[in-house]
């Protein structure tokens, strides 16, 4: 009896999510069609433009922390490989992040063959300043705040209080530096030279990219490669923006560059986004990994767990049954 009433929750549950989601992917062609080719992903393949001299814009947004790159690199180079996208426009909305994604992304627009313009949002500093560097101009805003070239490592030394706690923590290691920065003593002067050195060597790195991408003499990129953020304008007179002008500015002068008469189409490389379905169905953008844990997993998937059980085998089940129903416009061109 129970194992039927199991059955029967799970029936429910299953025909209102498959509801939900049809209702959802039923606006979602709504909204394209609505919209049009300016919110569209890629326009690989499109019949709209008239003549060569036609043409679209990419928009690579790049947003908060950057920790990973494999995501803005496949759209960039989605933009890359359209023949209708004639320029793109790096949109920064990012305080920094890691140093490898930045540098990652900075390289691959450096090698982009189509004119690449930056348009800075509220904030473009630290490795977000690193990848604009990249693009052949740079706009910002009078009061976004940007620059920050620098590189930082933090740690905490927690001694006094394991101390206080009684609690004694070591490690077992296989060369003197492997625990370096460990939370539960103090840092040798060694490990701190060493470590400083190598911060030392990835902010040469960055004053380089600098230097090189704004035209300016590694004695001037030295003066301000200390940390210290700027408005716009004041990155304006020191050399580290081009223009003061937003996204509009920075489309019109990339279309300018790439010969595109009138007014020309806009691709956005991230589609709008409903807070309501990513809580109901999750991100479908998270990778694999994100998506398994259940912090991040769907409010469909949780509603099915607390009907059927949440072992390890119902839990892997459940990951690859909703992992094929993901809504919205990239499940639409799924193929």
């Amino acid at each position: 009896m129970a194992g039927q009433n199991r059955f029967t929750g799970l029936f429910w549950v299953l025909v209102i999510s498959l509801m939900l989601f049809i209702g959802f992917a039923t606006m979602s062609m709504m909204r394209i069609r609505g919209k049009g080719s300016d919110q569209a992903s890629s326009s690989k393949g499109s019949k709209i433009f008239k003549s060569k001299n036609e043409g679209a814009i990419g928009v690579l947004e790049v947003n908060g922390a950057i920790m990973d790159s494999k995501k803005l690199l496949k759209k960039l180079k989605s933009f890359e490989e359209d023949e209708f996208v004639k320029g793109i426009v790096v949109r920064i909305n990012s305080p920094g992040g890691s140093v490898g994604p930045s540098q990652e992304i900075y390289d691959a627009i450096k090698r982009c063959k189509k004119p690449t313009v930056t348009s800075m949002g509220s904030v473009a500093a630290s490795g977000g300043y690193y990848i604009a560097v990249g693009t052949s101009k740079i706009f910002a805003n009078a009061g976004t705040i940007t620059g920050s070239i620098g590189v930082i490592m933090q740690f905490t030394n927690m001694k006094k209080l394991y101390d206080w706690a009684k609690v004694e923590r070591f490690s077992i290691k296989t060369g003197k530096f492997k625990d370096s920065g460990a939370e539960y003593r103090d840092m040798t002067l060694e490990e701190r030279a060493h470590l400083q050195s190598m911060v030392d060597d990835v902010l040469s790195q960055f004053k380089k990219a600098v230097s090189e991408g704004r035209k300016l003499p590694m004695e001037e990129v030295t003066k301000v490669a200390d940390g210290r953020i700027f408005s716009g304008q004041q990155a304006k007179i020191i050399g580290l923006v081009d223009l003061l002008g937003g996204l509009d500015d920075a489309i019109d002068d990339v279309a300018k560059t790439a010969k595109i008469e009138g007014k020309p189409k806009v691709y956005y490389s991230e589609k709008p986004k409903s807070k309501f379905m990513d809580a109901l169905f999750g991100d479908d953008e998270d990778d694999a990994e994100s998506s398994s844990s259940t912090g991040s997993r769907s409010l469909v998937v949780r509603l099915l767990q607390a009907v059927i059980g949440g072992d390890a085998k119902t839990n892997s089940l459940l990951d690859a049954v909703t992992n094929e129903l993901q809504p919205g416009v990239y499940w639409l061109w799924n193929g």
